[in-house]
This record gives structure tokens, C-alpha cells and sequence, in this order.
């Protein structure tokens, strides 16, 4: 722009002279008039001022007076209040009032009860106090029964005392009896205990006899039951039937025969014969569980060769995408960077920004 402005020739110098003179530069634009509106709204605002200051002044002094009326207003009303209530203390009784008869608290005692006596003139058939077969001696009878109640409670009184000493009395006659039978009891005890003692110590005497007689014959009892044993145990032992010896079993006819009725059971080469069939049968066995044994480690350990070699295809994979990304981000991260450069590149080119010499040259030219 500066140099766009200095290539343009001062051709004419009166229009240069006209731009550079500030008194021609302002033709156009009414000084005064703008001043005369400025002062304008100047008085103007001052006025608007000057009447809310007014008309605040005035409502606070509204506001004054009306609580000074108030004030004087419920003084007035209290002085009539206080007025009115010493005229009711004074002038206004209660017994001076016409409904005194009805609310005073007295009038039940001073009023004439509702029936005087039999030949009352007032009492007429609604005053519900007489009624024809009326009781008339209900009082008398009452005071005379009450009587009798006092005489038949004295009476009962008396005989229930009686009662209570003849109690008392015939209580200290068994409780007398009572001490002299237990005086019998404790004489027939002893004299019982002294004979209960010598019929257990004789007692005791025959028992004892009783006693060695029974053992003398449990043990001769017994003597002969170890005898009996004894013999029996010799019978069992030396008899072929009762220890069931195998070789009863023989046949006489032949070795490899067996008499199905004298057959006690397997000799000890049978017997012998089953149990290193049986130890082989366990070493077959054992050798079959050690061979699936063996073959199941071999699997398992082909399994964790298969599970470890497919581990390190996974590694490598995540490795290889590891790789790609940050490939990929170090590349994204580039084109950022140019991007950037770029961006500020343009920014500045086509910014249009304004060089020293555009402010430098108003006023060396007619434009």
C-alpha cells in the first residue's frame, strides 16, 4: 500500500495544501452544533438528576410524616383503650349489668329450692316432683335399715371374736398335743434305732457267713469250669475236624482229588498261588498307570510346547502391530509438523499486513 501511494505524483499542491490544512479538513461537520447537543444532553441528564434527587426528597419526607401520623395515631388509640377499659372497671360492674341474675356464681344459693315440702303450691304435674305410690318414708326406713346394718355388724363383730379366741384356744391344745407327740416320737426313735442297730449287727454276723459260703462255691465253681476249658481247649486243638485241617480233603483214590465232604478250605500252596497272582496283577498294574503316566506328561508337555510356541506368534504379532503404530504415529506426527509449518507459512503470506510505510505516508500525498 505505501508503495502503491508513493507512485502516485503530487499533481496538484493547492488539494495538497486543502488536505494538510485542518481548518479545511473539518468543512463538512458542524462544531457548534455538535457542542450545543452535547451540552444538551449534559443539562438534560442533570435535570433528570436534580428531579429524582427531588422526588426522593419528597418521599422521604411523606415517608416521615406518615410514621409521625402513625405514631401519633397508636397513641391515640392506646390512650382511647386504656380510657374505655378504666370506664368498664369503674362504671361497668358485674353486678350492675342486667344478665348479673343469670352469670352470677351465687344464684343456686340464693335461689328457693325446687320443692319445699309435700303441700308446695309449685309442684304441678310437670315439675316431675311428686308421682303417684311415692315412698314418702323412703328417709325413715333408710335411717331405721341402716340401723339394723349397725346392729347385725356389732352382732357378726362379737361372734367373730368368739370364734377367734375359741380358735386360739383349741390352736393351743393341738399345738400342746403336738409337742407331747413329738416328746412320743423322739423316745420311740431311739429305742427303734437301738434296736435296728443290733438287728444289723446280726444281720451283718449272717451276711458275712452267707458271704465267705458263696465264695467258697464260686471258687470251686470256677475250678472246675478252668478244668472243663482246659479240656476243651486240648479237644479243639488236637481234633483234625475242629481246626479243619486241608489235608482231610485228600481222596485216597488220587493227590489231585478232593473230598467235597471233608473239604476245609485251600492249602497254604493255593493260597500261596492266589497271592503272587494278586502281586503280579499290582506290578501289571502299576506299570500300566506308570506308562499312561508317561504318556501324559508327554502331552502335556507337547501341550505347553504348542502353548508357548503360540504365545511367541502373539508376541511377535502385537510386536509387529507395536511397530506399524508407532510407524504410523511417528509419520502422523510428521505430516502434523508439516501441516503446522504450512499452515503458518499461508497465515503470514496472505495475512495482508500493514508495513511502516503505510502509516509513514499520510500526509506527503494529495490521495
Amino acid at each position: 500500500m505505501g508503495r502503491l501511494v508513493a507512485q502516485v505524483p503530487n499533481e496538484d499542491p493547492e488539494r495538497l495544501k486543502r488536505v494538510l490544512d485542518a481548518k479545511w479538513r473539518t468543512i463538512g461537520v458542524d462544531k457548534e452544533t455538535l457542542e450545543l447537543q452535547a451540552q444538551e444532553k449534559k443539562d438534560r441528564e442533570q435535570a433528570e438528576k436534580d428531579r429524582d434527587e427531588a422526588f426522593a426528597r419528597l418521599t422521604a419526607y411523606f415517608d416521615d410524616q406518615l410514621t409521625l401520623m402513625q405514631q401519633e395515631a397508636d397513641q391515640i388509640r392506646k390512650a382511647y383503650n386504656h380510657d374505655t377499659e378504666a370506664f368498664r372497671q369503674q362504671q361497668q360492674l358485674k353486678h350492675t349489668r342486667r344478665e348479673w341474675d343469670i352469670n352470677r356464681p351465687d344464684a343456686k344459693q340464693l335461689d328457693m329450692p325446687g320443692r319445699v315440702g309435700d303441700d308446695d303450691n309449685r309442684l304441678g304435674p310437670s315439675s316431675l316432683q311428686k308421682f303417684d305410690g311415692e315412698d314418702l318414708t323412703a328417709g325413715d326406713r333408710k335411717k331405721a335399715q341402716i340401723e339394723q346394718s349397725v346392729n347385725w355388724w356389732a352382732e357378726q363383730t362379737a361372734i367373730r371374736d368368739a370364734l377367734r379366741a375359741a380358735e386360739k384356744e383349741a390352736e393351743t391344745a393341738h399345738a400342746e398335743l403336738v409337742k407331747y407327740q413329738d416328746l412320743l416320737q423322739q423316745t420311740a426313735k431311739s429305742e427303734e434305732a437301738a434296736v435296728r442297730r443290733e438287728v444289723a449287727r446280726a444281720t451283718a454276723d449272717y451276711n458275712k457267713r452267707l458271704a465267705e459260703e458263696k465264695r467258697l462255691r464260686e471258687y470251686a465253681a470256677k475250678q472246675a469250669d478252668l478244668a472243663a476249658n482246659m479240656a476243651e481247649m486240648e479237644a479243639t486243638i488236637t481234633s483234625s475236624f475242629m481246626t479243619e485241617d486241608p489235608n482231610m480233603a485228600a481222596s485216597s483214590m488220587s493227590a489231585y482229588r478232593v473230598r467235597k465232604d471233608h473239604y476245609k478250605g485251600m492249602t497254604e500252596t493255593e493260597k500261596q498261588a492266589i497271592l503272587d497272582a494278586q502281586l503280579a496283577q499290582m506290578e501289571e498294574k502299576k506299570a500300566r498307570r506308570a506308562q499312561e503316566q508317561l504318556e501324559n506328561m508327554m502331552y502335556a508337555r507337547t501341550q505347553h510346547d504348542i502353548q508357548r510356541a503360540l504365545q511367541e506368534q502373539a508376541q511377535r504379532v502385537d510386536d509387529f502391530k507395536k511397530a506399524q503404530m508407532a510407524r504410523a504415529s511417528e509419520i502422523l506426527k510428521k505430516q502434523q509438523e508439516e501441516k503446522a509449518e504450512r499452515d503458518k507459512h499461508l497465515a503470514s503470506l496472505y495475512r495482508n499486513k500493514m508495513a511502516p510505510e503505510f502509516f509513514t505516508q499520510f500526509g506527503t500525498s494529495h490521495r
